[in-house]
């Protein structure tokens, strides 16, 4: 998206002319496939888990991944052209303490009584954690990996 110039009255002045969109296509497409993404290996892990076991853990696993896949994407949010690394691991101290600490409240969830009950959830294994976070990973892995091949077509077009 795009943001006011610093210079001057902020308030006033948009690098963005009226008639133009606040979204543009490629913006579009990525909201899109973002949710794409995420629906599908929540729903997939879902119908797998289903398939395998009960219904109980089916939503467990499920509301795990959907959640690890969303503090996973804030990293991919930070840029919409620069993957993770270009921007700085390290960049923002406080959105990855805040994400360490969204993901181990989310995993601590599912181990301790009242949270269980307050959630309708039950205890995931330690597998079952790491399959989660893993699965977790699958949206923003897909997008880093958009942003690079949008990257390598716009080099080899230039």
């Amino acid at each position: 998206m795009r943001t006011p110039h610093r210079r001057g009255d902020s308030s006033r002045v948009s690098s963005r002319r009226p008639t133009e969109p606040l979204l543009d296509r490629e913006e579009w497409f990525t909201i899109g496939l973002t949710a794409i993404l995420q629906t599908a290996v929540t729903l997939g892990v879902f119908a797998w888990a289903l398939a395998e076991r009960d219904v109980a853990e089916a939503r467990n696993l499920a509301f795990s991944v959907l959640v690890f896949g969303e503090l996973f994407r804030a990293f991919a949010s930070r840029s919409a052209r620069r993957v993770f690394w270009q921007v700085g691991a390290l960049g923002n101290l406080v959105l990855l303490g805040v994400v360490l600490g969204s993901v181990l409240v989310q995993l601590a969830i599912h181990h301790v009584g009242w949270t269980q009950s307050l959630f309708q959830i039950g205890e995931l294994s330690m597998a079952d954690c790491g399959l989660s976070l893993a699965v977790g990973l699958i949206p923003v892995t897909v997008l880093e990996l958009v942003k690079l091949a949008r990257a390598a077509r716009e080099r080899r077009t230039s």
